[in-house]
């Protein structure tokens, strides 16, 4: 089989793939930092192609329920009911390291469907 085939396949990632807990690992602090809250990913979803990954995932606090957001600086939008407990994120991989290229925080629609635009990420990473 050609690498380069191989390479640009679509991988649903599972937890005891490497790139999983890498991820992982690299998501969690952005998390918490965009949302001020110690909380945990609950993955549904990641996917890697070729150089790309994709996740998403629901917010959880430290005892599995759903973030207390009245201690954020979401605090006013979820009292309005404007807020999900998504936190999607897009990662491209340079040599052996990822990094983080955008994420979504508690996104009230599908606020990664211009990512394949606007960071060339394959469309078929995000299921287009």
């Amino acid at each position: 089989m050609n690498s380069s085939f191989a390479q640009s396949r679509l991988q649903a990632l599972q937890p005891g793939d490497a790139d999983y807990a890498i991820l992982l690992d690299l998501a969690t602090p952005h998390a918490r930092k965009a949302t001020g809250l110690a909380l945990n990913l609950k993955i549904d979803e990641l996917d890697r192609q070729g150089d790309w990954a994709f996740m998403r995932s629901q917010m959880r606090g430290a005892d599995g329920r759903r973030p207390d957001w009245s201690a954020s600086v979401y605090a006013e939008q979820a009292a309005a009911g404007g807020m999900s407990d998504t936190y999607a994120a897009l990662f491209k991989r340079n040599g052996d390291r990822w990094s983080l290229v955008a994420e979504a925080v508690a996104p009230g629609d599908v606020a990664w469907e211009s990512w394949p635009q606007q960071y060339g990420a394959p469309a078929s990473l995000f299921g287009y």
